[in-house]
């Protein structure tokens, strides 16, 4: 079982690459559950099974390497 994908993220993925960002999905999600959806909206990276202080970790880590970071959450 997986929440379904709305209709607007496959175009708003598109509208985030053609704007030159790359994309990293974090997720709690598992494995397999993470690459297929990253893999179905070509989502540059992923990582699953990842806790909250994973997600605030890797966006300090990013940003320590002088990216500009956002992040956007799902609410089911």
């Amino acid at each position: 079982m997986s929440d379904p994908i709305k209709a607007s993220t496959p175009e708003a993925v598109r509208s985030l690459h053609d704007l030159g960002l790359r994309l990293i999905m974090l997720t709690g999600d598992s494995e397999e559950t993470a690459r297929t959806v990253a893999t179905g909206l070509g989502i540059d990276e992923f990582r699953a099974g990842v806790k909250p202080e994973g997600k605030h970790a890797l966006v300090r880590a990013l940003q320590a390497e002088g990216r500009t970071v956002a992040m956007a959450r799902c609410l089911a």
